[in-house]
């Protein structure tokens, strides 16, 4: 099983792929009012690096020790919620179908 761990703090962000409890990869970067756009990047970077699918990354952890009214935690709880969720109740899957139904048709 494998799963993303990402560690938050008020200068730097970490997001790992981890499977049954050990490191696989992982992407780092300095925390700059960006997290949004540098956290998707990571995930897909990890995800394509290592041919995995997103739900084949069942499980989304946040740590930080940063206070909650930081914005960037805000931002990290919303895309680990989502993509828990997403993958949870193959959302994802679904999705991708629908898109790719509609580029077929075009």
């Amino acid at each position: 099983m494998y799963s993303f761990l990402l560690t938050l703090t008020k200068t730097d962000a970490r997001l790992v792929l981890m499977q049954d409890g050990e490191v696989v990869a992982e992407k780092s970067w300095a925390e700059s009012r960006d997290l949004g756009r540098q956290l998707f990047q990571g995930i897909e970077a990890l995800l394509s690096e290592n041919d995995l699918n997103p739900e084949d990354v069942t499980d989304f952890r946040l740590e930080t020790e940063v206070s909650d009214n930081f914005t960037s935690v805000k931002i990290a709880e919303t895309v680990a919620k989502v993509y828990t969720w997403a993958v949870s109740e193959g959302k994802l899957r679904d999705t991708v179908i629908q898109s790719e139904a509609k580029t077929d048709k075009k």
